[in-house]
């Protein structure tokens, strides 16, 4: 026989996965399927076993209707959240299918059998584009526990060369850096961090990241006016270049656009019927450039003159390019 413990967490098993408010279980359901050569429920045992789960807590309710029926009421997730969390699942970048499947079947034990039925999710992700790293999944707990601990962490740097294979930077050299903070941006985890190769805070996307290891070397304290949501912010998509002021002129119709990318902190003020003045600070990179480009003209570069001229370059340059082919 086993004993009246073992016999409460069956029947609390049974309760979270087989039941809910739609679908309550009886006594007789209950004598039914828990009852076997090692135990023997009965109306009063299963009765006494459900009193004695309320007084320790669990949300088991009792509906009257038609005799005694219990189903497991509040849990740790409702199903909205639930399906919010699979569709974040399913769309992480930085996880592999793999990994995706096993996490959306975990969450899917926070459900009963019925509710389960309702988190099959219909969410179709534009540029479903997933890694192939499996390491990313463990190296970003790698970096929060080297953070942590106020350890360095050393690792690999990898790059993809022109045949599509993966090469390590300089030559397989080891790199050390006192890590941060991390950043989610575009789809893709970066780690902030000192490093000790440029004597500089750099970023680093985690999933070119390789056999990450925290070592016993204390890490190096960021500087007294470093911060790090102004940093992030300075980085404009986490590429290289340096922080520059740009004053942009907008088409009316790209204030989404603006407030999506900066925020609604972003200074803008009207400049003439059509259009508005939005001061940016961002990085002088091609990321910046890029993003420029991709609203065909609705949003424009007016100062500094370097940084326009540098833009106006890049587009001759890119002309050039294509006229001769």
């Amino acid at each position: 026989m086993i004993s009246n413990k073992s016999r409460l967490l069956r029947l609390l098993k049974y309760l979270y996965r087989n039941s809910d408010e739609e679908h309550m279980k009886s006594r007789f359901d209950i004598v039914a399927e828990l009852s076997d050569e090692e135990s023997s429920y009965s109306r009063h045992t299963v009765a006494d076993d459900i009193r004695a789960l309320i007084a320790e807590g669990y949300d088991i309710e009792i509906s009257q209707d038609g005799g005694n029926q219990y189903y497991y009421g509040t849990r740790e997730f409702e199903l909205p959240e639930l399906k919010l969390l699979i569709d974040a699942v399913s769309a992480c970048k930085f996880i592999t299918p793999a990994q995706s499947r096993t996490l959306i079947g975990k969450l899917n034990g926070f459900a009963s059998i019925y509710q389960a039925g309702e988190l099959t999710r219909h969410i179709y992700i534009a540029d479903d584009v997933k890694p192939t790293n499996r390491q990313v999944y463990y190296i970003v707990n790698d970096i929060n526990d080297a953070i942590n601990r106020r350890k360095r962490l050393e690792f690999l740097y990898q790059d993809y060369d022109a045949d599509k294979k993966k090469v390590l930077r300089h030559g397989g050299e080891v790199y050390s850096v006192s890590p941060y903070g991390l950043v989610w941006d575009s789809d893709h985890y970066y780690m902030v961090a000192y490093s000790e190769r440029r004597q500089m805070i750099s970023q680093f996307r985690v999933d070119r990241m390789k056999s990450a290891c925290i070592t016993d070397k204390d890490a190096v304290p960021a500087p007294e006016d470093f911060v790090m949501k102004e940093y992030v912010q300075e980085m404009f998509g986490m590429y290289g270049g340096e922080p520059v002021s740009v004053r942009l002129e907008c088409d009316n119709d790209m204030m989404n656009a603006v407030v999506d990318k900066f925020g609604e902190s972003v200074q803008t003020h009207r400049h003439t019927a059509g259009t508005f003045i939005a001061d940016v600070k961002v990085k002088d990179s091609p990321t910046f450039y890029a993003w420029v480009f991709m609203f065909d003209g609705k949003i424009r570069i007016d100062s500094p003159g370097s940084v326009r001229s540098t833009y106006l370059a890049m587009l001759e340059r890119a002309a050039g390019s294509a006229g001769n082919r």
